[in-house]
């Protein structure tokens, strides 16, 4: 994974999420964010987006870290 498309995979997050962008990392957890079904379904766009991988509803409700996530778009 290029560090560019992790980049802008956490802005885009922290925007999607209404934080900082510098207020979160690979360890933010999930729970203490306003990570909601919405954010689900936003991101799993989102991925496709950035990352043109196809991740399922199941896979992201089985994350509980933003790393989690991106261990799922890891090339």
């Amino acid at each position: 994974m290029s560090a560019n498309k992790s980049e802008l995979f956490y802005q885009e997050l922290s925007s999607l999420l209404g934080v900082d962008r510098n207020s979160i990392s690979k360890d933010s957890n999930l729970s203490e964010l306003e990570w909601d079904s919405m954010a689900l379904i936003s991101t799993m766009a989102l991925i496709d987006e950035i990352f043109g991988i196809v991740v399922s509803g199941d896979q992201l409700t089985d994350c509980s870290t933003i790393g989690d996530i991106l261990n799922l778009v890891k090339d």
